[in-house]
């Protein structure tokens, strides 16, 4: 399955999700946005893509002391964003996430981690 493709059926596991992203390097490989939404700017979307990358790595090479790191979360005014560090074919990347309004916190980490799970992409 391509990460287009993933991005689309991750968008579609709950209604409040926006849009989806696979990232690597600070790069966006794979990109769905609702069609009532629009694109973010690519140059800024990359600049704080990389900063997340960044922020991420220092969470993951902290491990041993507070434990596995599973995802990152910014809460915006208009959106929150989740960061789901995965690895497919051994490449190091971020899943981002964007989700709006008032929604079960619980339920979208469950279902993404769900679906990655079955994925087998998890890191």
């Amino acid at each position: 399955m391509d990460g287009d493709q993933i991005c689309k059926e991750i968008a579609n596991i709950h209604e409040n999700i926006l849009g989806t992203g696979i990232i690597e390097k600070g790069l966006p490989l794979a990109l769905h946005v609702r069609p009532d939404m629009p694109m973010p700017k690519q140059d800024r979307f990359e600049v704080m893509l990389g900063q997340t990358e960044i922020i991420m790595s220092i969470f993951e090479s902290n491990e041993d002391y507070f434990g596995k790191f599973h995802y990152l979360m910014a809460h915006n005014d208009s959106s929150d964003l989740f960061f789901f560090p995965v690895a497919i074919n051994g490449r190091r990347m971020v899943l981002v996430i964007r989700v709006l309004g008032s929604y079960s916190h619980e339920e979208v980490v469950g279902k993404v981690r769900q679906y990655v799970g079955k994925l087998r992409i998890a890191r």
